[in-house]
């Protein structure tokens, strides 16, 4: 099931201690300023008025927090204008006016640390990551929130607390560490639950109740929702009001009770625009426009996924604009529009790679110590330790070349002097003899050496081959086990033998929504190289179909052509090998029998009543375009029918020398064996077509990986 983002709750904390806006509040500190005119009192008031108007009336929020700056910088009430300052970061940020927002909470963080006033330096930390987490950039969010914490536990202040632990929880929930997440939203509960903080509570309700919603719990999650609701509503907190009716409305569309679920959205959209909340604003027509989607009223759909794409471009909301790009596209697909639908989804990946950048992910793993990288760093040194192995082989064997060499000359000039001395024995026969038994010495001696050095040759031999073994583990732990295989695909086989060790073919089954994805992948080379090229591949073509959420064959493609260069640094000028692959990656939605395929260089073949029917494949492979103009691969349809036999491969098998005259198994005799036995079982298939490519191969060398792959439709 395809999920729609749940909105999460960011906890707020402020200098001055808030609740929502009320009169009795208002009346409160309007007769502070008339009776305590004193400059410090003044301030404060001003700045707690500014604070209450900050959602309903933000303009008469500023004009309250300006008059505080004023008073505060002319009485050099530093700690004032710090309150000032932070205030307006508040302001300019519920109005996602991220950057003044970001200005003003820094050059109040500048001042609480000359004043070294630790509460409003935690509290600083805390409202800038909330800035960043909101313009995606969630490693430096993470690195203010646990900043903050660190200072809130010191101080034992359990607001200050709650606060991070919620935002480090939607850290771990953006990373999909959904278990991580729920632990830091019941330290939040706990913590909300002492101090009798209702609205904190219900912050922490929703965003249990939106993890919920990703892991699948739809009765946990609006269960967890409405207890949210209830207690916003006690408060009269509209923001809050607002984001958890957006949130019931996204879960009702899964339960598809359109009617409740476009009555909950409105609601959400009314508040917004009573308050003026834009980036919320954009989650409200976001869900609105997903609830027409999933009725099929596509004009509905677009007017409003365009009404939040405005308002993200006004408010540079890129979270709020990937997004929005990204649905339009699904829109546009389900329309069978598809160039509107690539239009907008490279749009949606240009938004997308500005957010989610390599040095983003790597600043998230060096901060949060709890995401665990031994794997990863294993494979790096293993990798390391393979290349000095392949250094220290290759000097070895260039010394034992020497000594050869050395052994050899020296023999022949034995041969040269014992002429020599046979020519003039009588003079020189006391000299010949010393001479000789020096030249047997040092021939004795290199061979020891020799000797020496075929052992240490054999013993870099086996670690090389062990750590090749070891590659082969981790290669195969991406494979699809042979469950998932059976589960999803019960009539089918898999005939996968690597060349060596490790392999540069692989291939790829994973399920999205009633499709279930295939693919056979041939990576540039095959042993070491060709494996490093397969992780690659399999990474790409995960993120595309799992993140990105591509569910299209030929748009997955795109996307690998795009990225693999990338990944990889390639240039026009530094690389003398195109590093890519050639694919078969079909989709096979069991219920309507559509099958949707796309290919570079590798071909689909049906095999239907003995008839072989090929779907082609674009001829360029996926990557390798340096210097070139990027080519969009081919969507291709075919409707399937009960007892269609599809087979997938690489160029392995029919490249095979063999046979009686050690030629080329060849495609059109590949072609002929499919076809005559596509009506047996699969498991006999696959026997006979591995028996028939060892029968082939004889004693020759199997010259490149191969990888079959056969599914029966029932």
């Amino acid at each position: 099931m395809i999920k729609r983002k749940i909105l999460a709750v960011l906890l707020l904390l402020s200098v001055i201690t808030v609740k929502s806006q009320n009169q009795r509040a208002v009346d409160s500190l309007l007769n502070i300023l008339k009776n305590h005119p004193a400059d410090t009192l003044e301030v404060d008031a001003l700045c707690r008025l500014a604070s209450e108007y900050r959602y309903n009336a933000p303009d008469k929020a500023t004009e309250y927090v300006n008059k505080a700056l004023e008073k505060a910088e002319a009485s050099g009430f530093r700690r004032g204008i710090a309150k000032a300052m932070h205030v307006l970061g508040m302001i300019n940020m519920n109005q996602a006016n991220y950057d003044k927002a970001l200005d003003y909470y820094f050059r109040s963080l500048k001042i609480s640390r000359e004043l070294n006033d630790k509460n409003a330096i935690s509290t600083s930390n805390n409202n800038i990551g909330m800035v960043y987490w909101n313009r995606g950039k969630y490693e430096k969010a993470l690195q203010y929130y646990l900043t903050s914490l660190k200072i809130d536990e010191e101080l034992g202040n359990q607001n200050g607390m709650a606060s991070s632990f919620n935002n480090v929880g939607l850290i771990y929930w953006s990373q999909g560490n959904y278990d991580k997440a729920l632990e830091n939203f019941m330290q939040v509960i706990t913590i909300n639950s002492q101090l009798g903080d209702k609205k904190g509570m219900a912050g922490a309700y929703c965003n249990i109740g939106g993890v919920n919603y990703y892991k699948g719990k739809m009765d946990i999650a609006i269960m967890f929702f409405k207890k949210a609701l209830q207690l916003y509503e006690e408060l009269n907190y509209k923001p809050g009001m607002s984001t958890t009716c957006v949130n019931i409305s996204d879960v009702l569309i899964e339960e598809k009770k359109y009617d409740e679920a476009l009555e909950y959205s409105m609601r959400s959209l009314n508040i917004e625009k009573e308050i003026g909340n834009k980036a919320q604003m954009c989650y409200a027509y976001m869900s609105i426009a997903k609830n027409y989607n999933d009725r099929k009223i596509y004009p509905k759909a677009l007017e409003n996924y365009q009404e939040a794409i405005v308002i993200a471009k006004e408010i540079s909301a890129l979270k709020q604009l990937s997004e929005s790009y990204k649905a339009i596209s699904d829109v546009y697909q389900q329309m069978n529009d598809y160039k509107q639908a690539l239009k907008f989804h490279q749009e949606y990946t240009s938004v997308q790679d500005s957010i989610l950048n390599k040095e983003s992910s790597k600043q998230i793993a060096e901060m949060d110590a709890k995401y665990n990288n031994d794997k990863k760093n294993k494979e790096i040194e293993l990798l390391k330790k393979e290349k000095e192995i392949q250094s220290i082989t290759q000097a070895a064997e260039k010394s034992r070349s020497t000594f050869i060499r050395n052994s050899l000359i020296g023999g022949c000039a034995f041969v040269l002097l014992i002429a020599l001395l046979l020519y003039n024995r009588n003079q020189v026969k006391q000299k010949a003899n010393l001479a000789l038994e020096a030249k047997n010495q040092n021939i004795f001696e290199q061979k020891e050496q020799i000797e020496l050095q075929n052992v240490e040759l054999g013993i870099k031999n086996k670690e090389i081959t062990d750590s090749i073994k070891y590659a082969k583990r981790l290669q195969e732990a991406i494979l699809p086990p042979q469950t998932l295989v059976k589960r999803l695909l019960p009539d089918s086989f898999v005939l996968y033998k690597p060349k060596d060790i490790v392999s540069g073919d692989f291939y790829y089954v994973e399920e999205w929504g009633d499709k279930t994805f295939i693919a056979a992948v041939d990576c540039t080379g095959h042993g070491v190289p060709g494996a490093f090229m397969s992780i690659v591949g399999y990474n790409l073509l995960n993120q595309a179909l799992n993140v990105y959420g591509l569910a299209k064959p030929f748009l997955i493609l795109n996307d690998l052509n795009k990225n693999i260069s990338k990944m990889l640094h390639q240039s026009a000028e530094d690389s003398s090998v195109k590093d890519g692959m050639d694919i078969c990656l079909i989709s096979i939605d069991q219920k309507k029998r559509l099958l949707e395929y796309a290919g570079a260089f590798n071909p689909l073949w049906i095999v239907r009543d003995k008839t072989l029917i090929e779907l082609k494949a674009d001829k360029f492979p996926v990557g390798a375009f340096l210097g070139e103009d990027m080519k969009s691969f081919t969507h291709n349809e075919f409707q399937l029918q009960a007892g269609d036999m599809l087979y997938l491969f690489t160029d392995g098998y029919a490249d095979q020398f063999g046979g009686h005259a050690g030629k080329k198994f060849k495609y059109k005799q590949l072609q002929s064996m499919l076809v005559e036995n596509s009506v047996r079982p699969v498991n006999e298939q696959h026997e006979l077509f591995d028996k028939t490519f060892e029968d082939w191969k004889g004693s020759l060398e199997q010259i490149d990986d191969i990888l079959l792959i056969g599914i029966k439709i029932s």
